[in-house]
């Protein structure tokens, strides 16, 4: 991790950096390749304010926080940035397509009350992208795939018309187009 200090309105005190420096040093626990961050330190009146700016895994991590003490001001900045890391670290080992194992779909019957009452079948669905999906639907010959999308996170229905063409079913689309008056 490089740091980059700025004072404005504040000389940087061979202190001052390395109290910066052995505070930055905690967010290595996070396990992130952590490049280059920005720390500027300004003073507007009575307020101290420490600001951080930096970029890790392509996302734009930024923290700001003033206080009447600049080394508190610090203390803060490096507390939300680590809470940034730590959910972006949670984010990376809970991705739902990518450490987990992938679920084939389940189907249980429900308890038949009577002759004529719909049969209930609930699947646990399967997070797959679209080219995913559209493979195992030509894989195993099925005439409809219920998955849930990998980018969108939204249950999308594929069905394999009588021309052999596949057509993408997305409620969540339309709900929300509905929603705006656009039917």
């Amino acid at each position: 991790m490089r740091l980059m200090i700025t004072g404005r309105h504040v000389a940087v005190t061979p202190a001052l950096r390395e109290y910066i420096e052995t505070r930055m040093e905690r967010l290595d626990r996070y396990g992130l390749k952590l490049g280059t961050l920005q720390i500027l330190l300004s003073v507007e009146k009575f307020h101290h304010v420490a600001e951080v700016v930096g970029v890790v895994q392509s996302r734009r991590l930024q923290a700001k926080t003033s206080t009447e003490e600049m080394y508190a001001s610090i203390d803060e900045v490096v507390d939300k940035l680590g809470a940034q890391l730590r959910k972006l670290k949670e984010r990376k080992v809970n991705h739902k397509f990518g450490d987990q194992p992938r679920v084939r779909a389940i189907t249980r019957k429900a308890p038949r009350a009577a002759r004529n009452e719909v049969e209930v079948v609930r699947p646990t669905l399967e997070v797959l992208t679209v080219e995913e999906a559209v493979e195992a639907l030509n894989s195993a010959k099925l005439a409809v795939l219920v998955f849930v999308n990998a980018l969108s996170g939204t249950v999308q229905v594929l069905q394999r018309l009588p021309n052999g063409r596949v057509s993408l079913i997305d409620p969540a689309s339309d709900r929300a187009r509905t929603a705006h008056g656009r039917a």
